[in-house]
């Protein structure tokens, strides 16, 4: 056999993986492999999971903050004011009742702490990021009840 009639090793290593890519190639283009990649990105965390964990992160902090600076934020604190846009009924469309607070379902993330006062300890719940009721929840503080 001539030298010229022989394939070098490279060349065949060099033209196989020029096949592969190019294969790689028409099958993302034609969406033959979507399939694979929408079942792998389908196996992390939902909206929903992810809403919960950030709840239970931020009344892990607004307890500290509590502890630390008094009861006076509570109302305006993240665990109060931060909504969560969850498609619940899975339309894929975000509607007026799918934008959802830490406490409202399907989150329900409760949080609860208490704070001492002069006046004696207050509860604090998740009923009470409604200014009115944490107003309440004061008001019975100064009359004893």
């Amino acid at each position: 056999m001539s030298k010229r009639a022989q394939i070098s090793m490279n060349t065949i290593v060099y033209v196989s993986i020029a096949l592969l890519v190019l294969i790689l190639i028409v099958a993302f283009t034609t969406g033959g492999l979507g399939n694979l990649f929408g079942q792998v990105g389908e196996t992390g965390p939902g909206e929903l999971d992810s809403a919960k964990a950030r709840c239970t992160t931020i009344c892990n902090s607004l307890k500290t903050e509590v502890a630390t600076s008094g009861h006076s934020g509570w109302t305006t604190s993240q665990y109060c004011t931060e909504e969560f846009s969850i498609d619940i009924d899975g339309s894929g469309d975000i509607d007026a009742n799918e934008i959802i607070n830490c406490d409202d379902v399907p989150i329900s993330t409760a949080c609860s702490t208490t704070s001492s006062t002069a006046l004696g300890t207050l509860s604090l719940t998740e009923v009470e990021c409604n200014p009115a009721k944490y107003s309440d929840a004061l008001d019975g503080l100064k009359t004893g009840a």
